[in-house]
């Protein structure tokens, strides 16, 4: 099966650790989503060094005709699904269809939030940020720079390390 991700799992680092194997930048590919765009709703509790609890907002897919969110297909088998639907907390299983940068359309899940968000967003992890850069950095430079400009600000940012307070959600990341 193929898996579209749109945040943290661009990094491989991060993938191998809610995967349990080896990624490199080459095992992603590049695609895009049409119909949605990326935004910072999904909101989590994590615990920051120094700062202690909060909620943080998390990347997030919500439908917009006309857009097109970016990111990359990994193949994942259904074990590997199994540990992203726990990771994954708070978000649906989508059935989509992306184009990769070939062109060619491809059948996918993905994860999208679909519970209500409040009126007013709590920061987004600086340090989550960076994970995506990091990924980026092994993706071709055209997709980057098209990911990036793409990428909405969050309503502010919270600095420091984290980890998700859910037991089940941190054990996967």
């Amino acid at each position: 099966m193929l898996l579209f991700a749109y945040g943290s799992l661009l990094n491989p680092e991060s993938a191998e650790r809610a995967l349990h194997r080896s990624f490199t930048g080459a095992d992603l590919i590049t695609a895009e989503l049409p119909d949605y765009a990326l935004c910072w709703t999904s909101i989590h509790r994590i615990a920051v060094e120094g700062v202690g609890e909060l909620a943080a907002s998390f990347l997030n897919l919500r439908p917009q005709a006309g857009a097109r969110a970016l990111g990359a297909l990994l193949v994942i088998d259904a074990a590997e699904f199994a540990r992203l639907c726990a990771r994954e907390k708070g978000y649906s299983v989508h059935h989509v269809q992306c184009r990769t940068e070939t062109g060619q359309w491809s059948s996918a899940v993905t994860f999208v939030d679909e519970r209500p968000t409040p009126r007013i967003l709590p920061p987004a992890p600086r340090a989550y940020l960076s994970k995506i850069e990091a990924g980026l950095k092994q993706l071709p430079a055209s997709f980057a720079t098209a990911y990036r400009a793409a990428l909405p600000e969050p309503a502010g940012w919270v600095a420091g390390n984290y980890g998700f307070v859910d037991p089940e959600q941190k054990s996967h990341t």
